[in-house]
């Protein structure tokens, strides 16, 4: 009896996040509202407070559940740029509608000050301080800056349509961002003439 309540407490607690992300996709922070997200899963507000806490942890497990940082774990620079660029140009070549990816929350989430506190927490802790274990040398500036590459990329291409960057179907667009990840994370660069 007590492992079907605990597994139906966990159930309820994965429909909660997945209500979540797709109105904080879709929303602005203070739009995306706690009892909305609860309706969603015809639950009260009260137990949205019991599985997560507050809004703030809620919108920070929904960056954790889309950006899946584990994906990103590498053994070198190389293969951590790797790792980035499949992700990047997956989410292009799939075209998934209905598949939410962290730029969607951030984008929505940026104009609040205290969903920037979460999502800069987030990143920090999630993606800066793991992917730094992977630059050479070891640097949080080197995440850092991967992170705002990475970012402002997926602006650029995804939210804003920037034409250039949307049609690279020659793979230039993929081989310069791989060749300037290289960089930051301190991978090997093909050697000059090697470059395609």
């Amino acid at each position: 009896m007590a492992r079907s309540t605990a597994q139906a407490a966990a159930l309820k607690r994965e429909q909660i996040l997945d209500a979540a992300i797709r109105r904080f996709a879709r929303l602005s922070y203070e739009d995306a509202s706690l009892r909305a997200i609860a309706a969603d899963v015809g639950v009260d507000v009260a137990h949205v407070h019991r599985s997560f806490g507050s809004k703030e942890m809620l919108l920070a497990e929904a960056v954790r559940a889309t950006a899946r940082a584990e994906r990103f774990h590498a053994n070198s620079p190389d293969d951590l740029v790797d790792r980035l660029c499949a992700v990047l140009f997956a989410d292009q070549a799939m075209g998934d509608k209905d598949e939410v990816r962290p730029i969607d929350i951030i984008v929505h989430s940026l104009s609040s000050s205290d969903a920037s506190s979460v999502l800069r927490e987030t990143i920090l802790t999630d993606f800066i301080e793991s992917v730094s274990k992977t630059t050479s040398p070891p640097s949080t500036q080197r995440a850092a800056l991967i992170a705002a590459f990475i970012l402002g990329v997926g602006v650029l291409r995804d939210v804003l349509q920037i034409k250039p960057l949307v049609d690279g179907k020659s793979g230039a667009v993929e081989d310069l961002t791989t060749q300037a990840l290289k960089v930051l994370a301190g991978g090997d660069l093909p050697a000059r003439g090697d470059e395609q």
